[in-house]
């Protein structure tokens, strides 16, 4: 659940909209609703994640071992990649992220990348296009086996000339404030735009 407003009782809204799946996020962008909800959610239980959002002109160098693929086709390798991010492993909940991406593939027009090692896949990222030349790359992922040959950063570059050579102008990211894919996607030429937070509670069994 994404929200960039005051909300009167957030809890009870995102139990409403998430009933029925193992855990509950919510996505916080502005910096002062992160303070005024930060107390509650941290008080029921959430874990707070702050992120920090980037951005920067599109134009990178498209890659012959990145492949432009259906949501259908990555989902069973997305599912292994989530199952290595996720601390602990839980695959009800990687699986519920699948299931988040069977109904959003049809209607926000994300676009998947895949590179791939020898003919298999190793990493993938999601780019949204947007309105206004603006697009988000989200979800970049590597598995653990893979990590440490620059991949990542080859995949990012493969998806910005892609939204360069879509007629996007501007391209957002986001990470964690305190982890390494922020300085690293600062060494890609990312800017800091923002700071935000999200909140994840995993439900009990």
């Amino acid at each position: 659940m994404r929200v960039d407003h005051p909300a009167v009782d957030l809890v009870a809204s995102v139990d409403e909209l998430q009933n029925g799946m193992g855990h509950r996020k919510i996505l916080i962008e502005d910096p002062a609703l992160v303070e005024a909800h930060s107390p509650e959610l941290i008080g029921r239980g959430y874990g707070r994640r702050d992120l920090v959002a980037l951005a920067r002109a599109p134009g990178g160098r498209l890659d012959a071992d990145v492949r432009e693929l259906p949501y259908e086709d990555v989902k069973p390798f997305r599912f292994d990649v989530h199952m290595e991010q996720l601390v602990p492993p839980r695959s009800e909940v990687a699986d519920e992220v699948g299931r988040v991406h069977d109904r959003t593939y049809p209607v926000t027009g994300e676009r998947w990348f895949v590179i791939h090692v020898d003919g298999a896949p190793a990493g993938h990222l999601i780019v949204y296009p947007g309105d206004d030349g603006l697009a988000q790359i989200e979800d970049v992922g590597v598995l653990n086996r893979f990590r440490g040959r620059g991949l990542a950063r080859r995949l990012i570059e493969h998806a910005l000339q892609a939204i360069a050579d879509d007629g996007g102008d501007t391209v957002f990211i986001t990470a964690e404030t305190n982890d390494w894919p922020h300085q690293f996607y600062r060494r890609l030429g990312f800017e800091h735009v923002e700071d935000r937070a999200d909140f994840l509670l995993i439900k009990a069994d």
